[in-house]
C-alpha cells in the first residue's frame, strides 16, 4: 500500500502511527508536484491518500485509519454493541474530531503565516481554535488503551510542537502535558515524529 503524504502532516502521521502499531507496511510517497496528477489520485487534492494494491484509493485520515485498523485487526476504533451501553465509540470519535480540528486550525495558521501578506485576523482566528481545543483536551480523561481519539490528539500536539514551537501550551495545561509526554513514549510515536 502506498500512502501519499508528508511525515510532518498530523493527518498522515495518524495513519503511520496506526500502521506501525499494527505491523502494517506503508510506502510513504510525497504528493506529486503536479496538482492535476495528484487529483487523479485524490480528487480533493490533499494528503493523506492511501493507494491500495487493487488500484483503489482511500482518502481523508479518518477513513484511512479505520481501514488500516480493520485490516490489521486493531482496536483503535471501539465497536458498537447492542449488549453494552458504553463502548467508548462515540468518545473516541469526538476526541478524533477534536484532535483533527486542532490540527486543521494549526495547519491553517501555519499556511496563513506564510502568505505574502498574512491576514492577522485569520491567524488570530486559527490560534483561538488551537488554544480552545487544547483547553478542551486538558479536561479529557484519556483512555488507558489508546483509541483513534488519543492518536489524533497526540498527532495534533506533535504538529503544534514542530510548527509552532513558541506556543507555550504546557504551562497552562499540566494534565495534558503529562499525558502527552507519556503518550510520546509509544514506539509508533517515536518512529513517526516529524523531523
Amino acid at each position: 500500500m502506498k500512502l501519499y503524504g508528508t511525515p510532518v502532516s498530523p493527518f498522515t502521521r495518524k495513519a503511520m502511527v496506526i500502521a506501525h502499531e499494527l505491523g502494517l507496511t506503508l510506502e510513504l510517497l510525497p504528493r506529486p508536484s503536479d496538482p492535476e496528477a495528484f487529483r487523479r489520485i485524490n480528487p480533493l487534492g490533499k494528503v493523506p491518500a492511501l493507494a491500495l494494491n487493487d488500484g483503489s484509493v482511500l482518502f481523508d485520515s479518518p477513513v484511512i485509519c479505520e481501514y488500516l485498523n480493520q485490516l490489521g485487526g486493531g482496536k483503535f476504533f471501539p465497536g458498537a454493541s447492542i449488549w453494552r451501553q458504553n463502548t467508548g465509540r462515540w468518545k473516541a470519535a469526538v476526541l478524533q474530531a477534536l484532535g483533527d480540528g486542532i490540527a486543521d486550525a494549526a495547519v491553517a495558521r501555519v499556511v496563513e503565516s506564510r502568505q505574502a501578506v498574512p491576514n492577522a485576523d485569520q491567524i488570530a482566528h486559527h490560534m483561538r481554535a488551537v488554544e480552545t481545543g487544547l483547553d478542551a483536551l486538558e479536561n479529557i480523561k484519556f483512555a488507558d488503551d489508546p483509541t483513534i481519539g488519543e492518536i489524533a490528539a497526540a498527532c495534533a500536539i506533535g504538529y503544534i510542537e514542530f510548527r509552532l514551537p513558541d506556543l507555550d501550551w504546557k504551562a497552562t495545561r499540566p494534565k495534558l502535558a503529562s499525558w502527552y509526554a507519556r503518550f510520546c513514549e509509544y514506539p509508533s510515536m517515536k518512529a513517526t515524529a516529524p523531523a
